[in-house]
Parts: structure tokens; sequence; C-alpha cells
């Protein structure tokens, strides 16, 4: 389990470190404005990701984890829905980007749109977790990630034209799917039953069905204030959220990792003491790594962005120790939404997440129209808060506010 962990935190090391170091460069070059204009098309594309999936991911995890060949079965009968989905919401996002927006963002939107289907179609990365197979993830990520920040490099040092960055916004997820693709048509063997992909299709469906609703919502609530930022305020404002939204949950990747992990380890496992250590130990991970990451950005963080992104973005750094302390409690989150996953609380979770989001819309249009940025940080704060504690503390016989008060416990 650790060993698959460390090579799940150096593929994401990799993808963070060399992202932040080659987007700063290419902040530097093109400006608050366009990279703004850069990462609203990203942030709507995340919805249609979310859409496409249809809440696959965290199902189809789970069932490899328990049963591998039923799992690659789900996976493969599946993805013709999941084609379906993306042609849908991804057509219906680029018809309003096309009439509603400049050039540079229906641009960048086409681009995200061709990455998201990679990534939509990639679920032999979620195999090779759940076989503990990380490694083949960190190869293949690394090989596509250092193409396509080489491309960014080259684009940002030889000062060519913005829209050339939609190359290596492709590159990253589909380098990784064509290598893991071949690797999984090689490795492993499958048995083909058209017969059942009905029966598959039908649970996906109904399973998805509740965990989509809290997909989309958790999108909502953590994209809106982007979302806002540029209709109250502007580009600019949205490239410097941005910054701060990377470096300050930059960390995260550490967590993810060991989250990923641990889960593969707890959907397996029957033994309900082993499960409850396990969840005790993780949360406890995740704090320390939280304060060792905000103690870290105190000592050299306004010198860290003002080296790598320059003056147009320092006010990033007043924000950012809120969005760390906020991506602690969203880690945390993650923690209780993969238990209740495991506990089939599909149902609860989505009833959840649509009051989250719910409580997000108002509350960051009039926190962004009265704070500004600062107000945007905030938001993310509160929402993370209220969604890692008191909107869990409801579910099945308070279990989760047990595990919480759990992690303080010296025995």
């Amino acid at each position: 389990m650790y060993s698959n962990a460390i090579w799940i935190m150096l593929e994401k090391s990799v993808n963070i470190i060399g992202l932040i170091y080659i987007n700063s460069l290419m902040a530097k070059y093109i400006g608050p404005e366009n990279f703004g204009k850069i990462n609203i098309s990203t942030s709507i594309f995340i919805f249609v990701q979310t859409l496409s999936w249809f809440g696959g991911q965290n199902i189809i995890f789970k069932r490899m984890s328990e049963n591998t060949k039923s799992g690659i079965a789900m996976a493969i009968h599946t993805q013709n829905l999941r084609r379906i989905f993306f042609l849908v919401s991804s057509g219906s996002v680029l018809i309003y980007l096309y009439f509603f927006t400049d050039l540079i963002v229906f641009l960048f939107g086409l681009a995200n749109c061709i990455a998201t289907y990679y990534i939509v179609m990639d679920f032999f990365s979620i195999y090779n977790n759940t076989q503990l197979k990380s490694k083949i993830n960190t190869i293949t990520n690394v090989i596509g990630l250092s193409l396509a920040l080489l491309i960014r490099y080259y684009i940002a040092h030889f000062k060519m034209p913005v829209h050339y960055f939609t190359i290596p916004i492709i590159i990253i997820p589909l380098i990784p799917y064509i290598m893991r693709f071949i690797y999984f048509k090689y490795t492993t063997k499958i048995k083909e039953n058209s017969k059942v992909a009905g029966i598959y299709n039908r649970h996906m469906l109904y399973a998805g069905g509740a965990l989509i609703l809290s997909s989309l919502s958790a999108d909502i609530y953590t994209q809106i204030s982007s979302i806002f930022l540029t209709k109250i305020m502007s580009y600019s404002y949205l490239g410097i959220y941005s910054v701060a939204l990377t470096i300050g949950g930059a960390w995260s990747f550490i967590v993810l990792s060991l989250v990923t992990s641990f889960f593969s380890k707890i959907y397996s496992e029957k033994n309900e003491i082993t499960v409850e250590k396990l969840l005790i130990k993780i949360n406890r991970i995740v704090i320390l790594l939280s304060l060792i990451a905000l103690g870290g950005f105190y000592l050299f963080g306004g010198y860290f962005i003002h080296l790598l992104y320059g003056d147009n973005y320092m006010d990033s750094v007043n924000i950012i120790p809120i969005i760390i302390i906020g991506t602690m409690f969203s880690s945390l989150g993650t923690i209780c939404y993969r238990y209740m996953i495991k506990e089939s609380g599909y149902s609860y979770l989505a009833k959840k997440m649509i009051l989250c989001c719910i409580l997000t819309i108002p509350l960051s249009w009039v926190m962004i129209s009265s704070f500004g940025i600062n107000g945007a940080a905030y938001c993310f704060l509160t929402v993370e808060i209220l969604s890692c504690t008191l909107l869990n503390y409801f579910f099945r016989n308070k279990t989760i506010i047990k595990m919480h008060l759990n992690i303080f416990k010296t025995r």
C-alpha cells in the first residue's frame, strides 16, 4: 500500500512541480488577463468532465478494488455511455463559448474539450491505482507532462502567439492515455460479454445518478468563485486567484495519493476496527501535512511568488494561507466522501452536495461583491469547512462526527 502511495506521490509531484514552473513562465509572459481567460475555459470544462464521467470514477474504483474482473467489465461496457454524455455536454459548451466569448477563450475551450475526452476515456489509470500499479501511471504521466512542458517552455521562450498554448493542453492527457491503453491491452486478459453491458449501464445510471448531483454540486461550489470573479471583477483577478489556488493547493497531491492508496485497502477491508484505525491515521496525516504546508508558505511564500510569477501576481500572497487551510478541510472532506461511498451513502451525498451548492452560489456572489478577491478565498474556506463538518455530521448514526472525534483521542 505504501509503495503504491509513493508512486502516486511521485507522479503528482512531477505534475505539480513541473506545471507550477512552466505555468509561471506562461503566466509571466501572457499576463493576468490572458491567464484568466485560459483558466475560465478550464473551469468550464471541469463540468463537462464531471457530467461525462457521471460518477463513474468512484463507482469503478470501488468495484475494481472489490472485484477486479467485474470492475474492468463495468469500465469497458460503460464507455459508450460516457461518450454520449461527453458529446452532449461538450457540444453545448463549445456553442456557448463560440457565440458569447472571445476567440482566445473559445480556442482554449476547444483544446480543453479534446483533452477532456481522453481524461474521460482513461479508466486505465483507475485500474492501475486499484491494482497497486501506480508506477505505470507515474511513468506515462511524466512522459506526457515532460513533452507538454517542453512545448510550453519553447512557446514562452520564443514569445509565440498565446493560442499555441492549446497544444500542450491536449498533449498532457493524450500521451499517457495512449501508453496506458497499450500497456493494458497487452497485460490484461479481457473476456467480452455483450449480454452484461445493459446491466452495467443501468447500474451506472442508477448509482451515478445520485453521485452526479453531488459531483456537479461540488464543481459548482469549487468553481463558481472563478466564474463570478470574471463577471463581477475581471479576467485579471481570476488569473491572480488561479495562481493562489494552484500554490495553495499544490501540497494536496501528497494527501490525495495517500487517500487513494488507503482507500484501495479500506474498500476491501471487512474488519471494522481495522477500517477505523486506517481512517484515523489518514485524517491525522492530512492535518499534519497541512500545518507543514502553512508554515512553509509563511516562511518562503512571498519570495516564491515574486520569483516565479512576478509583481503582477503578488496580491495572491495574502490569500494563499486561506486557500491552504481550505484545502486541508477539502482533503478531510475527501476522506468523508470516499467513506460514504464505501457505505453506499449515494443519496446522502447527493442531498448534501446540492445543499452545499445552494449555499455557495449566493455566498460567493455577496463575498466577491463586498470583498473582491479576498471574498473569493474566504468563501472557499467557509464552504469547505461546512462541507467537511456540519453537512457530513447527519450521515448514518453520526459516523463522520465520531470519526473526527477519534482523531483527537490518544489511545
